[in-house]
């Protein structure tokens, strides 16, 4: 949410947040909130009801915003750790990223084969994914499908950014391997 909204949000978080304006936040942010909340819970249904979670707490805990933070971070703390407080609540382990790609849109100016070869590709690499530690796949997740910076995962998952950086590098490592069929 980078623009004039994050620029509103930052100047007025500490204030009574309008409807309308908290609308245009659920706006722009619930579909990464669902899709980065599936990556965590494998079920669309509970994402969803998790996203909205997320956002009765952004409007409850507004004040408690750091102005240094960007508001799309704070929203995947939120998230994140909604998540996991349901695997813990559920009994469930951590489902990572099967049919996390079926939510993403194709655009309509390919043609067939090319769609056929970009749902196979993204099928292969939602499967290298999986078989990933948890640890490196969620930093490949917030890094490349979120577009976080390494500074901004530290702070969302409270690690050293140098650890975001050595997680990122030794995820890319054995995602290689796995395409070089050494992983299974």
């Amino acid at each position: 949410m980078e623009g004039e909204l994050e620029k509103d949000f930052i100047k007025n978080h500490y204030g009574n947040l309008s409807v309308e304006y908290f609308e245009q936040i659920i706006l722009e942010n619930e579909k990464a909130i669902i899709k980065f909340a599936f990556t965590y819970v494998k079920d669309w249904a509970v994402a969803e009801d998790i996203s909205q979670e997320v956002f009765i707490k952004v409007y409850k805990n507004i004040a408690t915003f750091n102005r240094d933070s960007k508001l799309r971070t704070w929203l995947f703390s939120i998230t994140a750790n909604q998540c996991k407080d349901y695997l813990r609540k559920s009994g469930k382990t951590t489902k990572w990223l099967n049919d996390f790609f079926k939510g993403l849109q194709k655009q309509n100016d390919e043609n067939p084969e090319n769609i056929l070869l970009e749902h196979e590709e993204k099928k292969s690499i939602g499967k290298a994914l999986l078989s990933l530690p948890v640890k490196y796949r969620e930093v490949l997740v917030l890094y490349y499908y979120e577009d976080l910076s390494t500074e901004e995962i530290a702070k969302l998952l409270h690690i050293n950014s140098s650890t975001i950086r050595s997680r990122l590098e030794r995820g890319r490592k054995q995602l290689k391997k796995w395409s070089e069929g050494g992983l299974k």
